[in-house]
């Protein structure tokens, strides 16, 4: 009954540690979600609307705020961007960078 229970310690032993590490090469090696930028351009746009948001970190319990803004391009469209140590207004004008992707997709950021 021992040399089962040793032969069962050491398979398990074994076979955890190299489940564990198949399992991240797979992660590690598996391509990533967002494709290559092929190309970028700058834009400007109008900004239609500002909005904040207040939330509680759980940790610290400190008040952190997030603010989106929401852009009309020069074609119509509209996009929402985050907006990070800037100060907008409704009505200003704003210079955004637009990428596009392979497939196509099209994202816009604040510089």
């Amino acid at each position: 009954m021992s040399s089962t229970y040793a032969h069962n310690y050491r398979l398990i032993r074994t076979v955890v540690p190299l489940l564990i590490l198949v399992i991240a090469a797979l992660l590690f090696w598996s391509p990533s979600p967002d494709p290559e930028t092929l190309q970028t351009r700058s834009v400007t746009g109008q900004v239609v609307e500002v909005n904040t948001g207040e939330g509680e970190v759980l940790r610290s319990g400190q008040t952190v705020r997030m603010t989106t803004a929401r852009v009309r391009l020069p074609n119509g469209d509209e996009t929402r961007v985050l907006v990070q140590r800037q100060p907008l207004a409704v009505g200003d004008t704003v210079e955004l960078i637009e990428a596009r992707d392979a497939e196509g997709r099209v994202r816009y950021r604040l510089p």
